[in-house]
């Protein structure tokens, strides 16, 4: 009777667990198109940054390590004026995320391009530090919406940022040149637990609030 006892409450414990726990997911990263939102940080009195698309991938190392890059739109196209810096971000990504459900990428490199004058238009000068990248790894959300520190530069002018990024980026929610949130709202290809609106600058979703941006 005893035996028979421990052994139904073991059955009941290990029941219990599977129920609540989840496996983990690890730092997946969907690559390639991302839109992000930037919002200032502070009044730095610099031009307010336009949302853009970032170039966002995850590559695995001969190590088994994991490197996270950054391209943003602005250096890319800056990338045939100034091809000696590159137009992307390395740094190290996490193998696991942490309590809150988000991976860290650390040691981000600083990226930035130098474009020279031509004829009448003048050069540019602009630099990205990112710095507190995490990716969101949750069942709900894996690796589809970040959210980071930026400090920005262009020409000799500084903002801070907290950037919300989302995948995909491309999703378009123009309705006869007006954004319109029912499209992005009733998009097939974005998760509806997501909490999105659609982008004045680019026309396409973003995320509505802060990751995790949920409903």
């Amino acid at each position: 009777m005893t035996r028979r006892i421990l052994g139904l409450v073991l059955a009941t414990t290990l029941t219990a667990a599977c129920e609540t726990e989840q496996p983990s997911i690890g730092c997946p990263v969907q690559n390639l198109n991302w839109s992000a939102t930037y919002h200032p940080k502070s009044d730095s009195g610099c031009p307010a940054k336009a949302s853009e698309m970032l170039g966002i991938q995850k590559f695995s190392t001969p190590s088994g390590d994991e490197s996270f890059s950054i391209k943003p739109a602005t250096l890319m196209e800056l990338d045939e004026a100034d091809p000696t810096h590159l137009p992307y971000s390395l740094g190290a990504l996490a193998k696991e995320a942490d309590a809150d459900g988000f991976c860290s990428a650390t040691d981000m490199a600083v990226a930035e391009k130098q474009a020279p004058n031509e004829g009448d238009a003048p050069g540019r000068h602009v630099t990205y530090r990112w710095s507190n990248v995490r990716i969101l790894a949750i069942p709900r959300a894996p690796g589809t919406q970040m959210v980071a520190d930026l400090e920005y530069t262009e020409d000799g002018c500084t903002a801070q940022y907290e950037v919300w990024a989302m995948w995909p980026g491309d999703v378009d929610c123009a309705n006869g040149g007006q954004p319109d949130n029912d499209l992005c709202a009733k998009a097939g290809t974005i998760n509806p637990d997501f909490a999105t609106v659609c982008d004045p600058t680019l026309l396409t979703c973003v995320a509505a609030k802060r990751p995790p941006s949920l409903k």
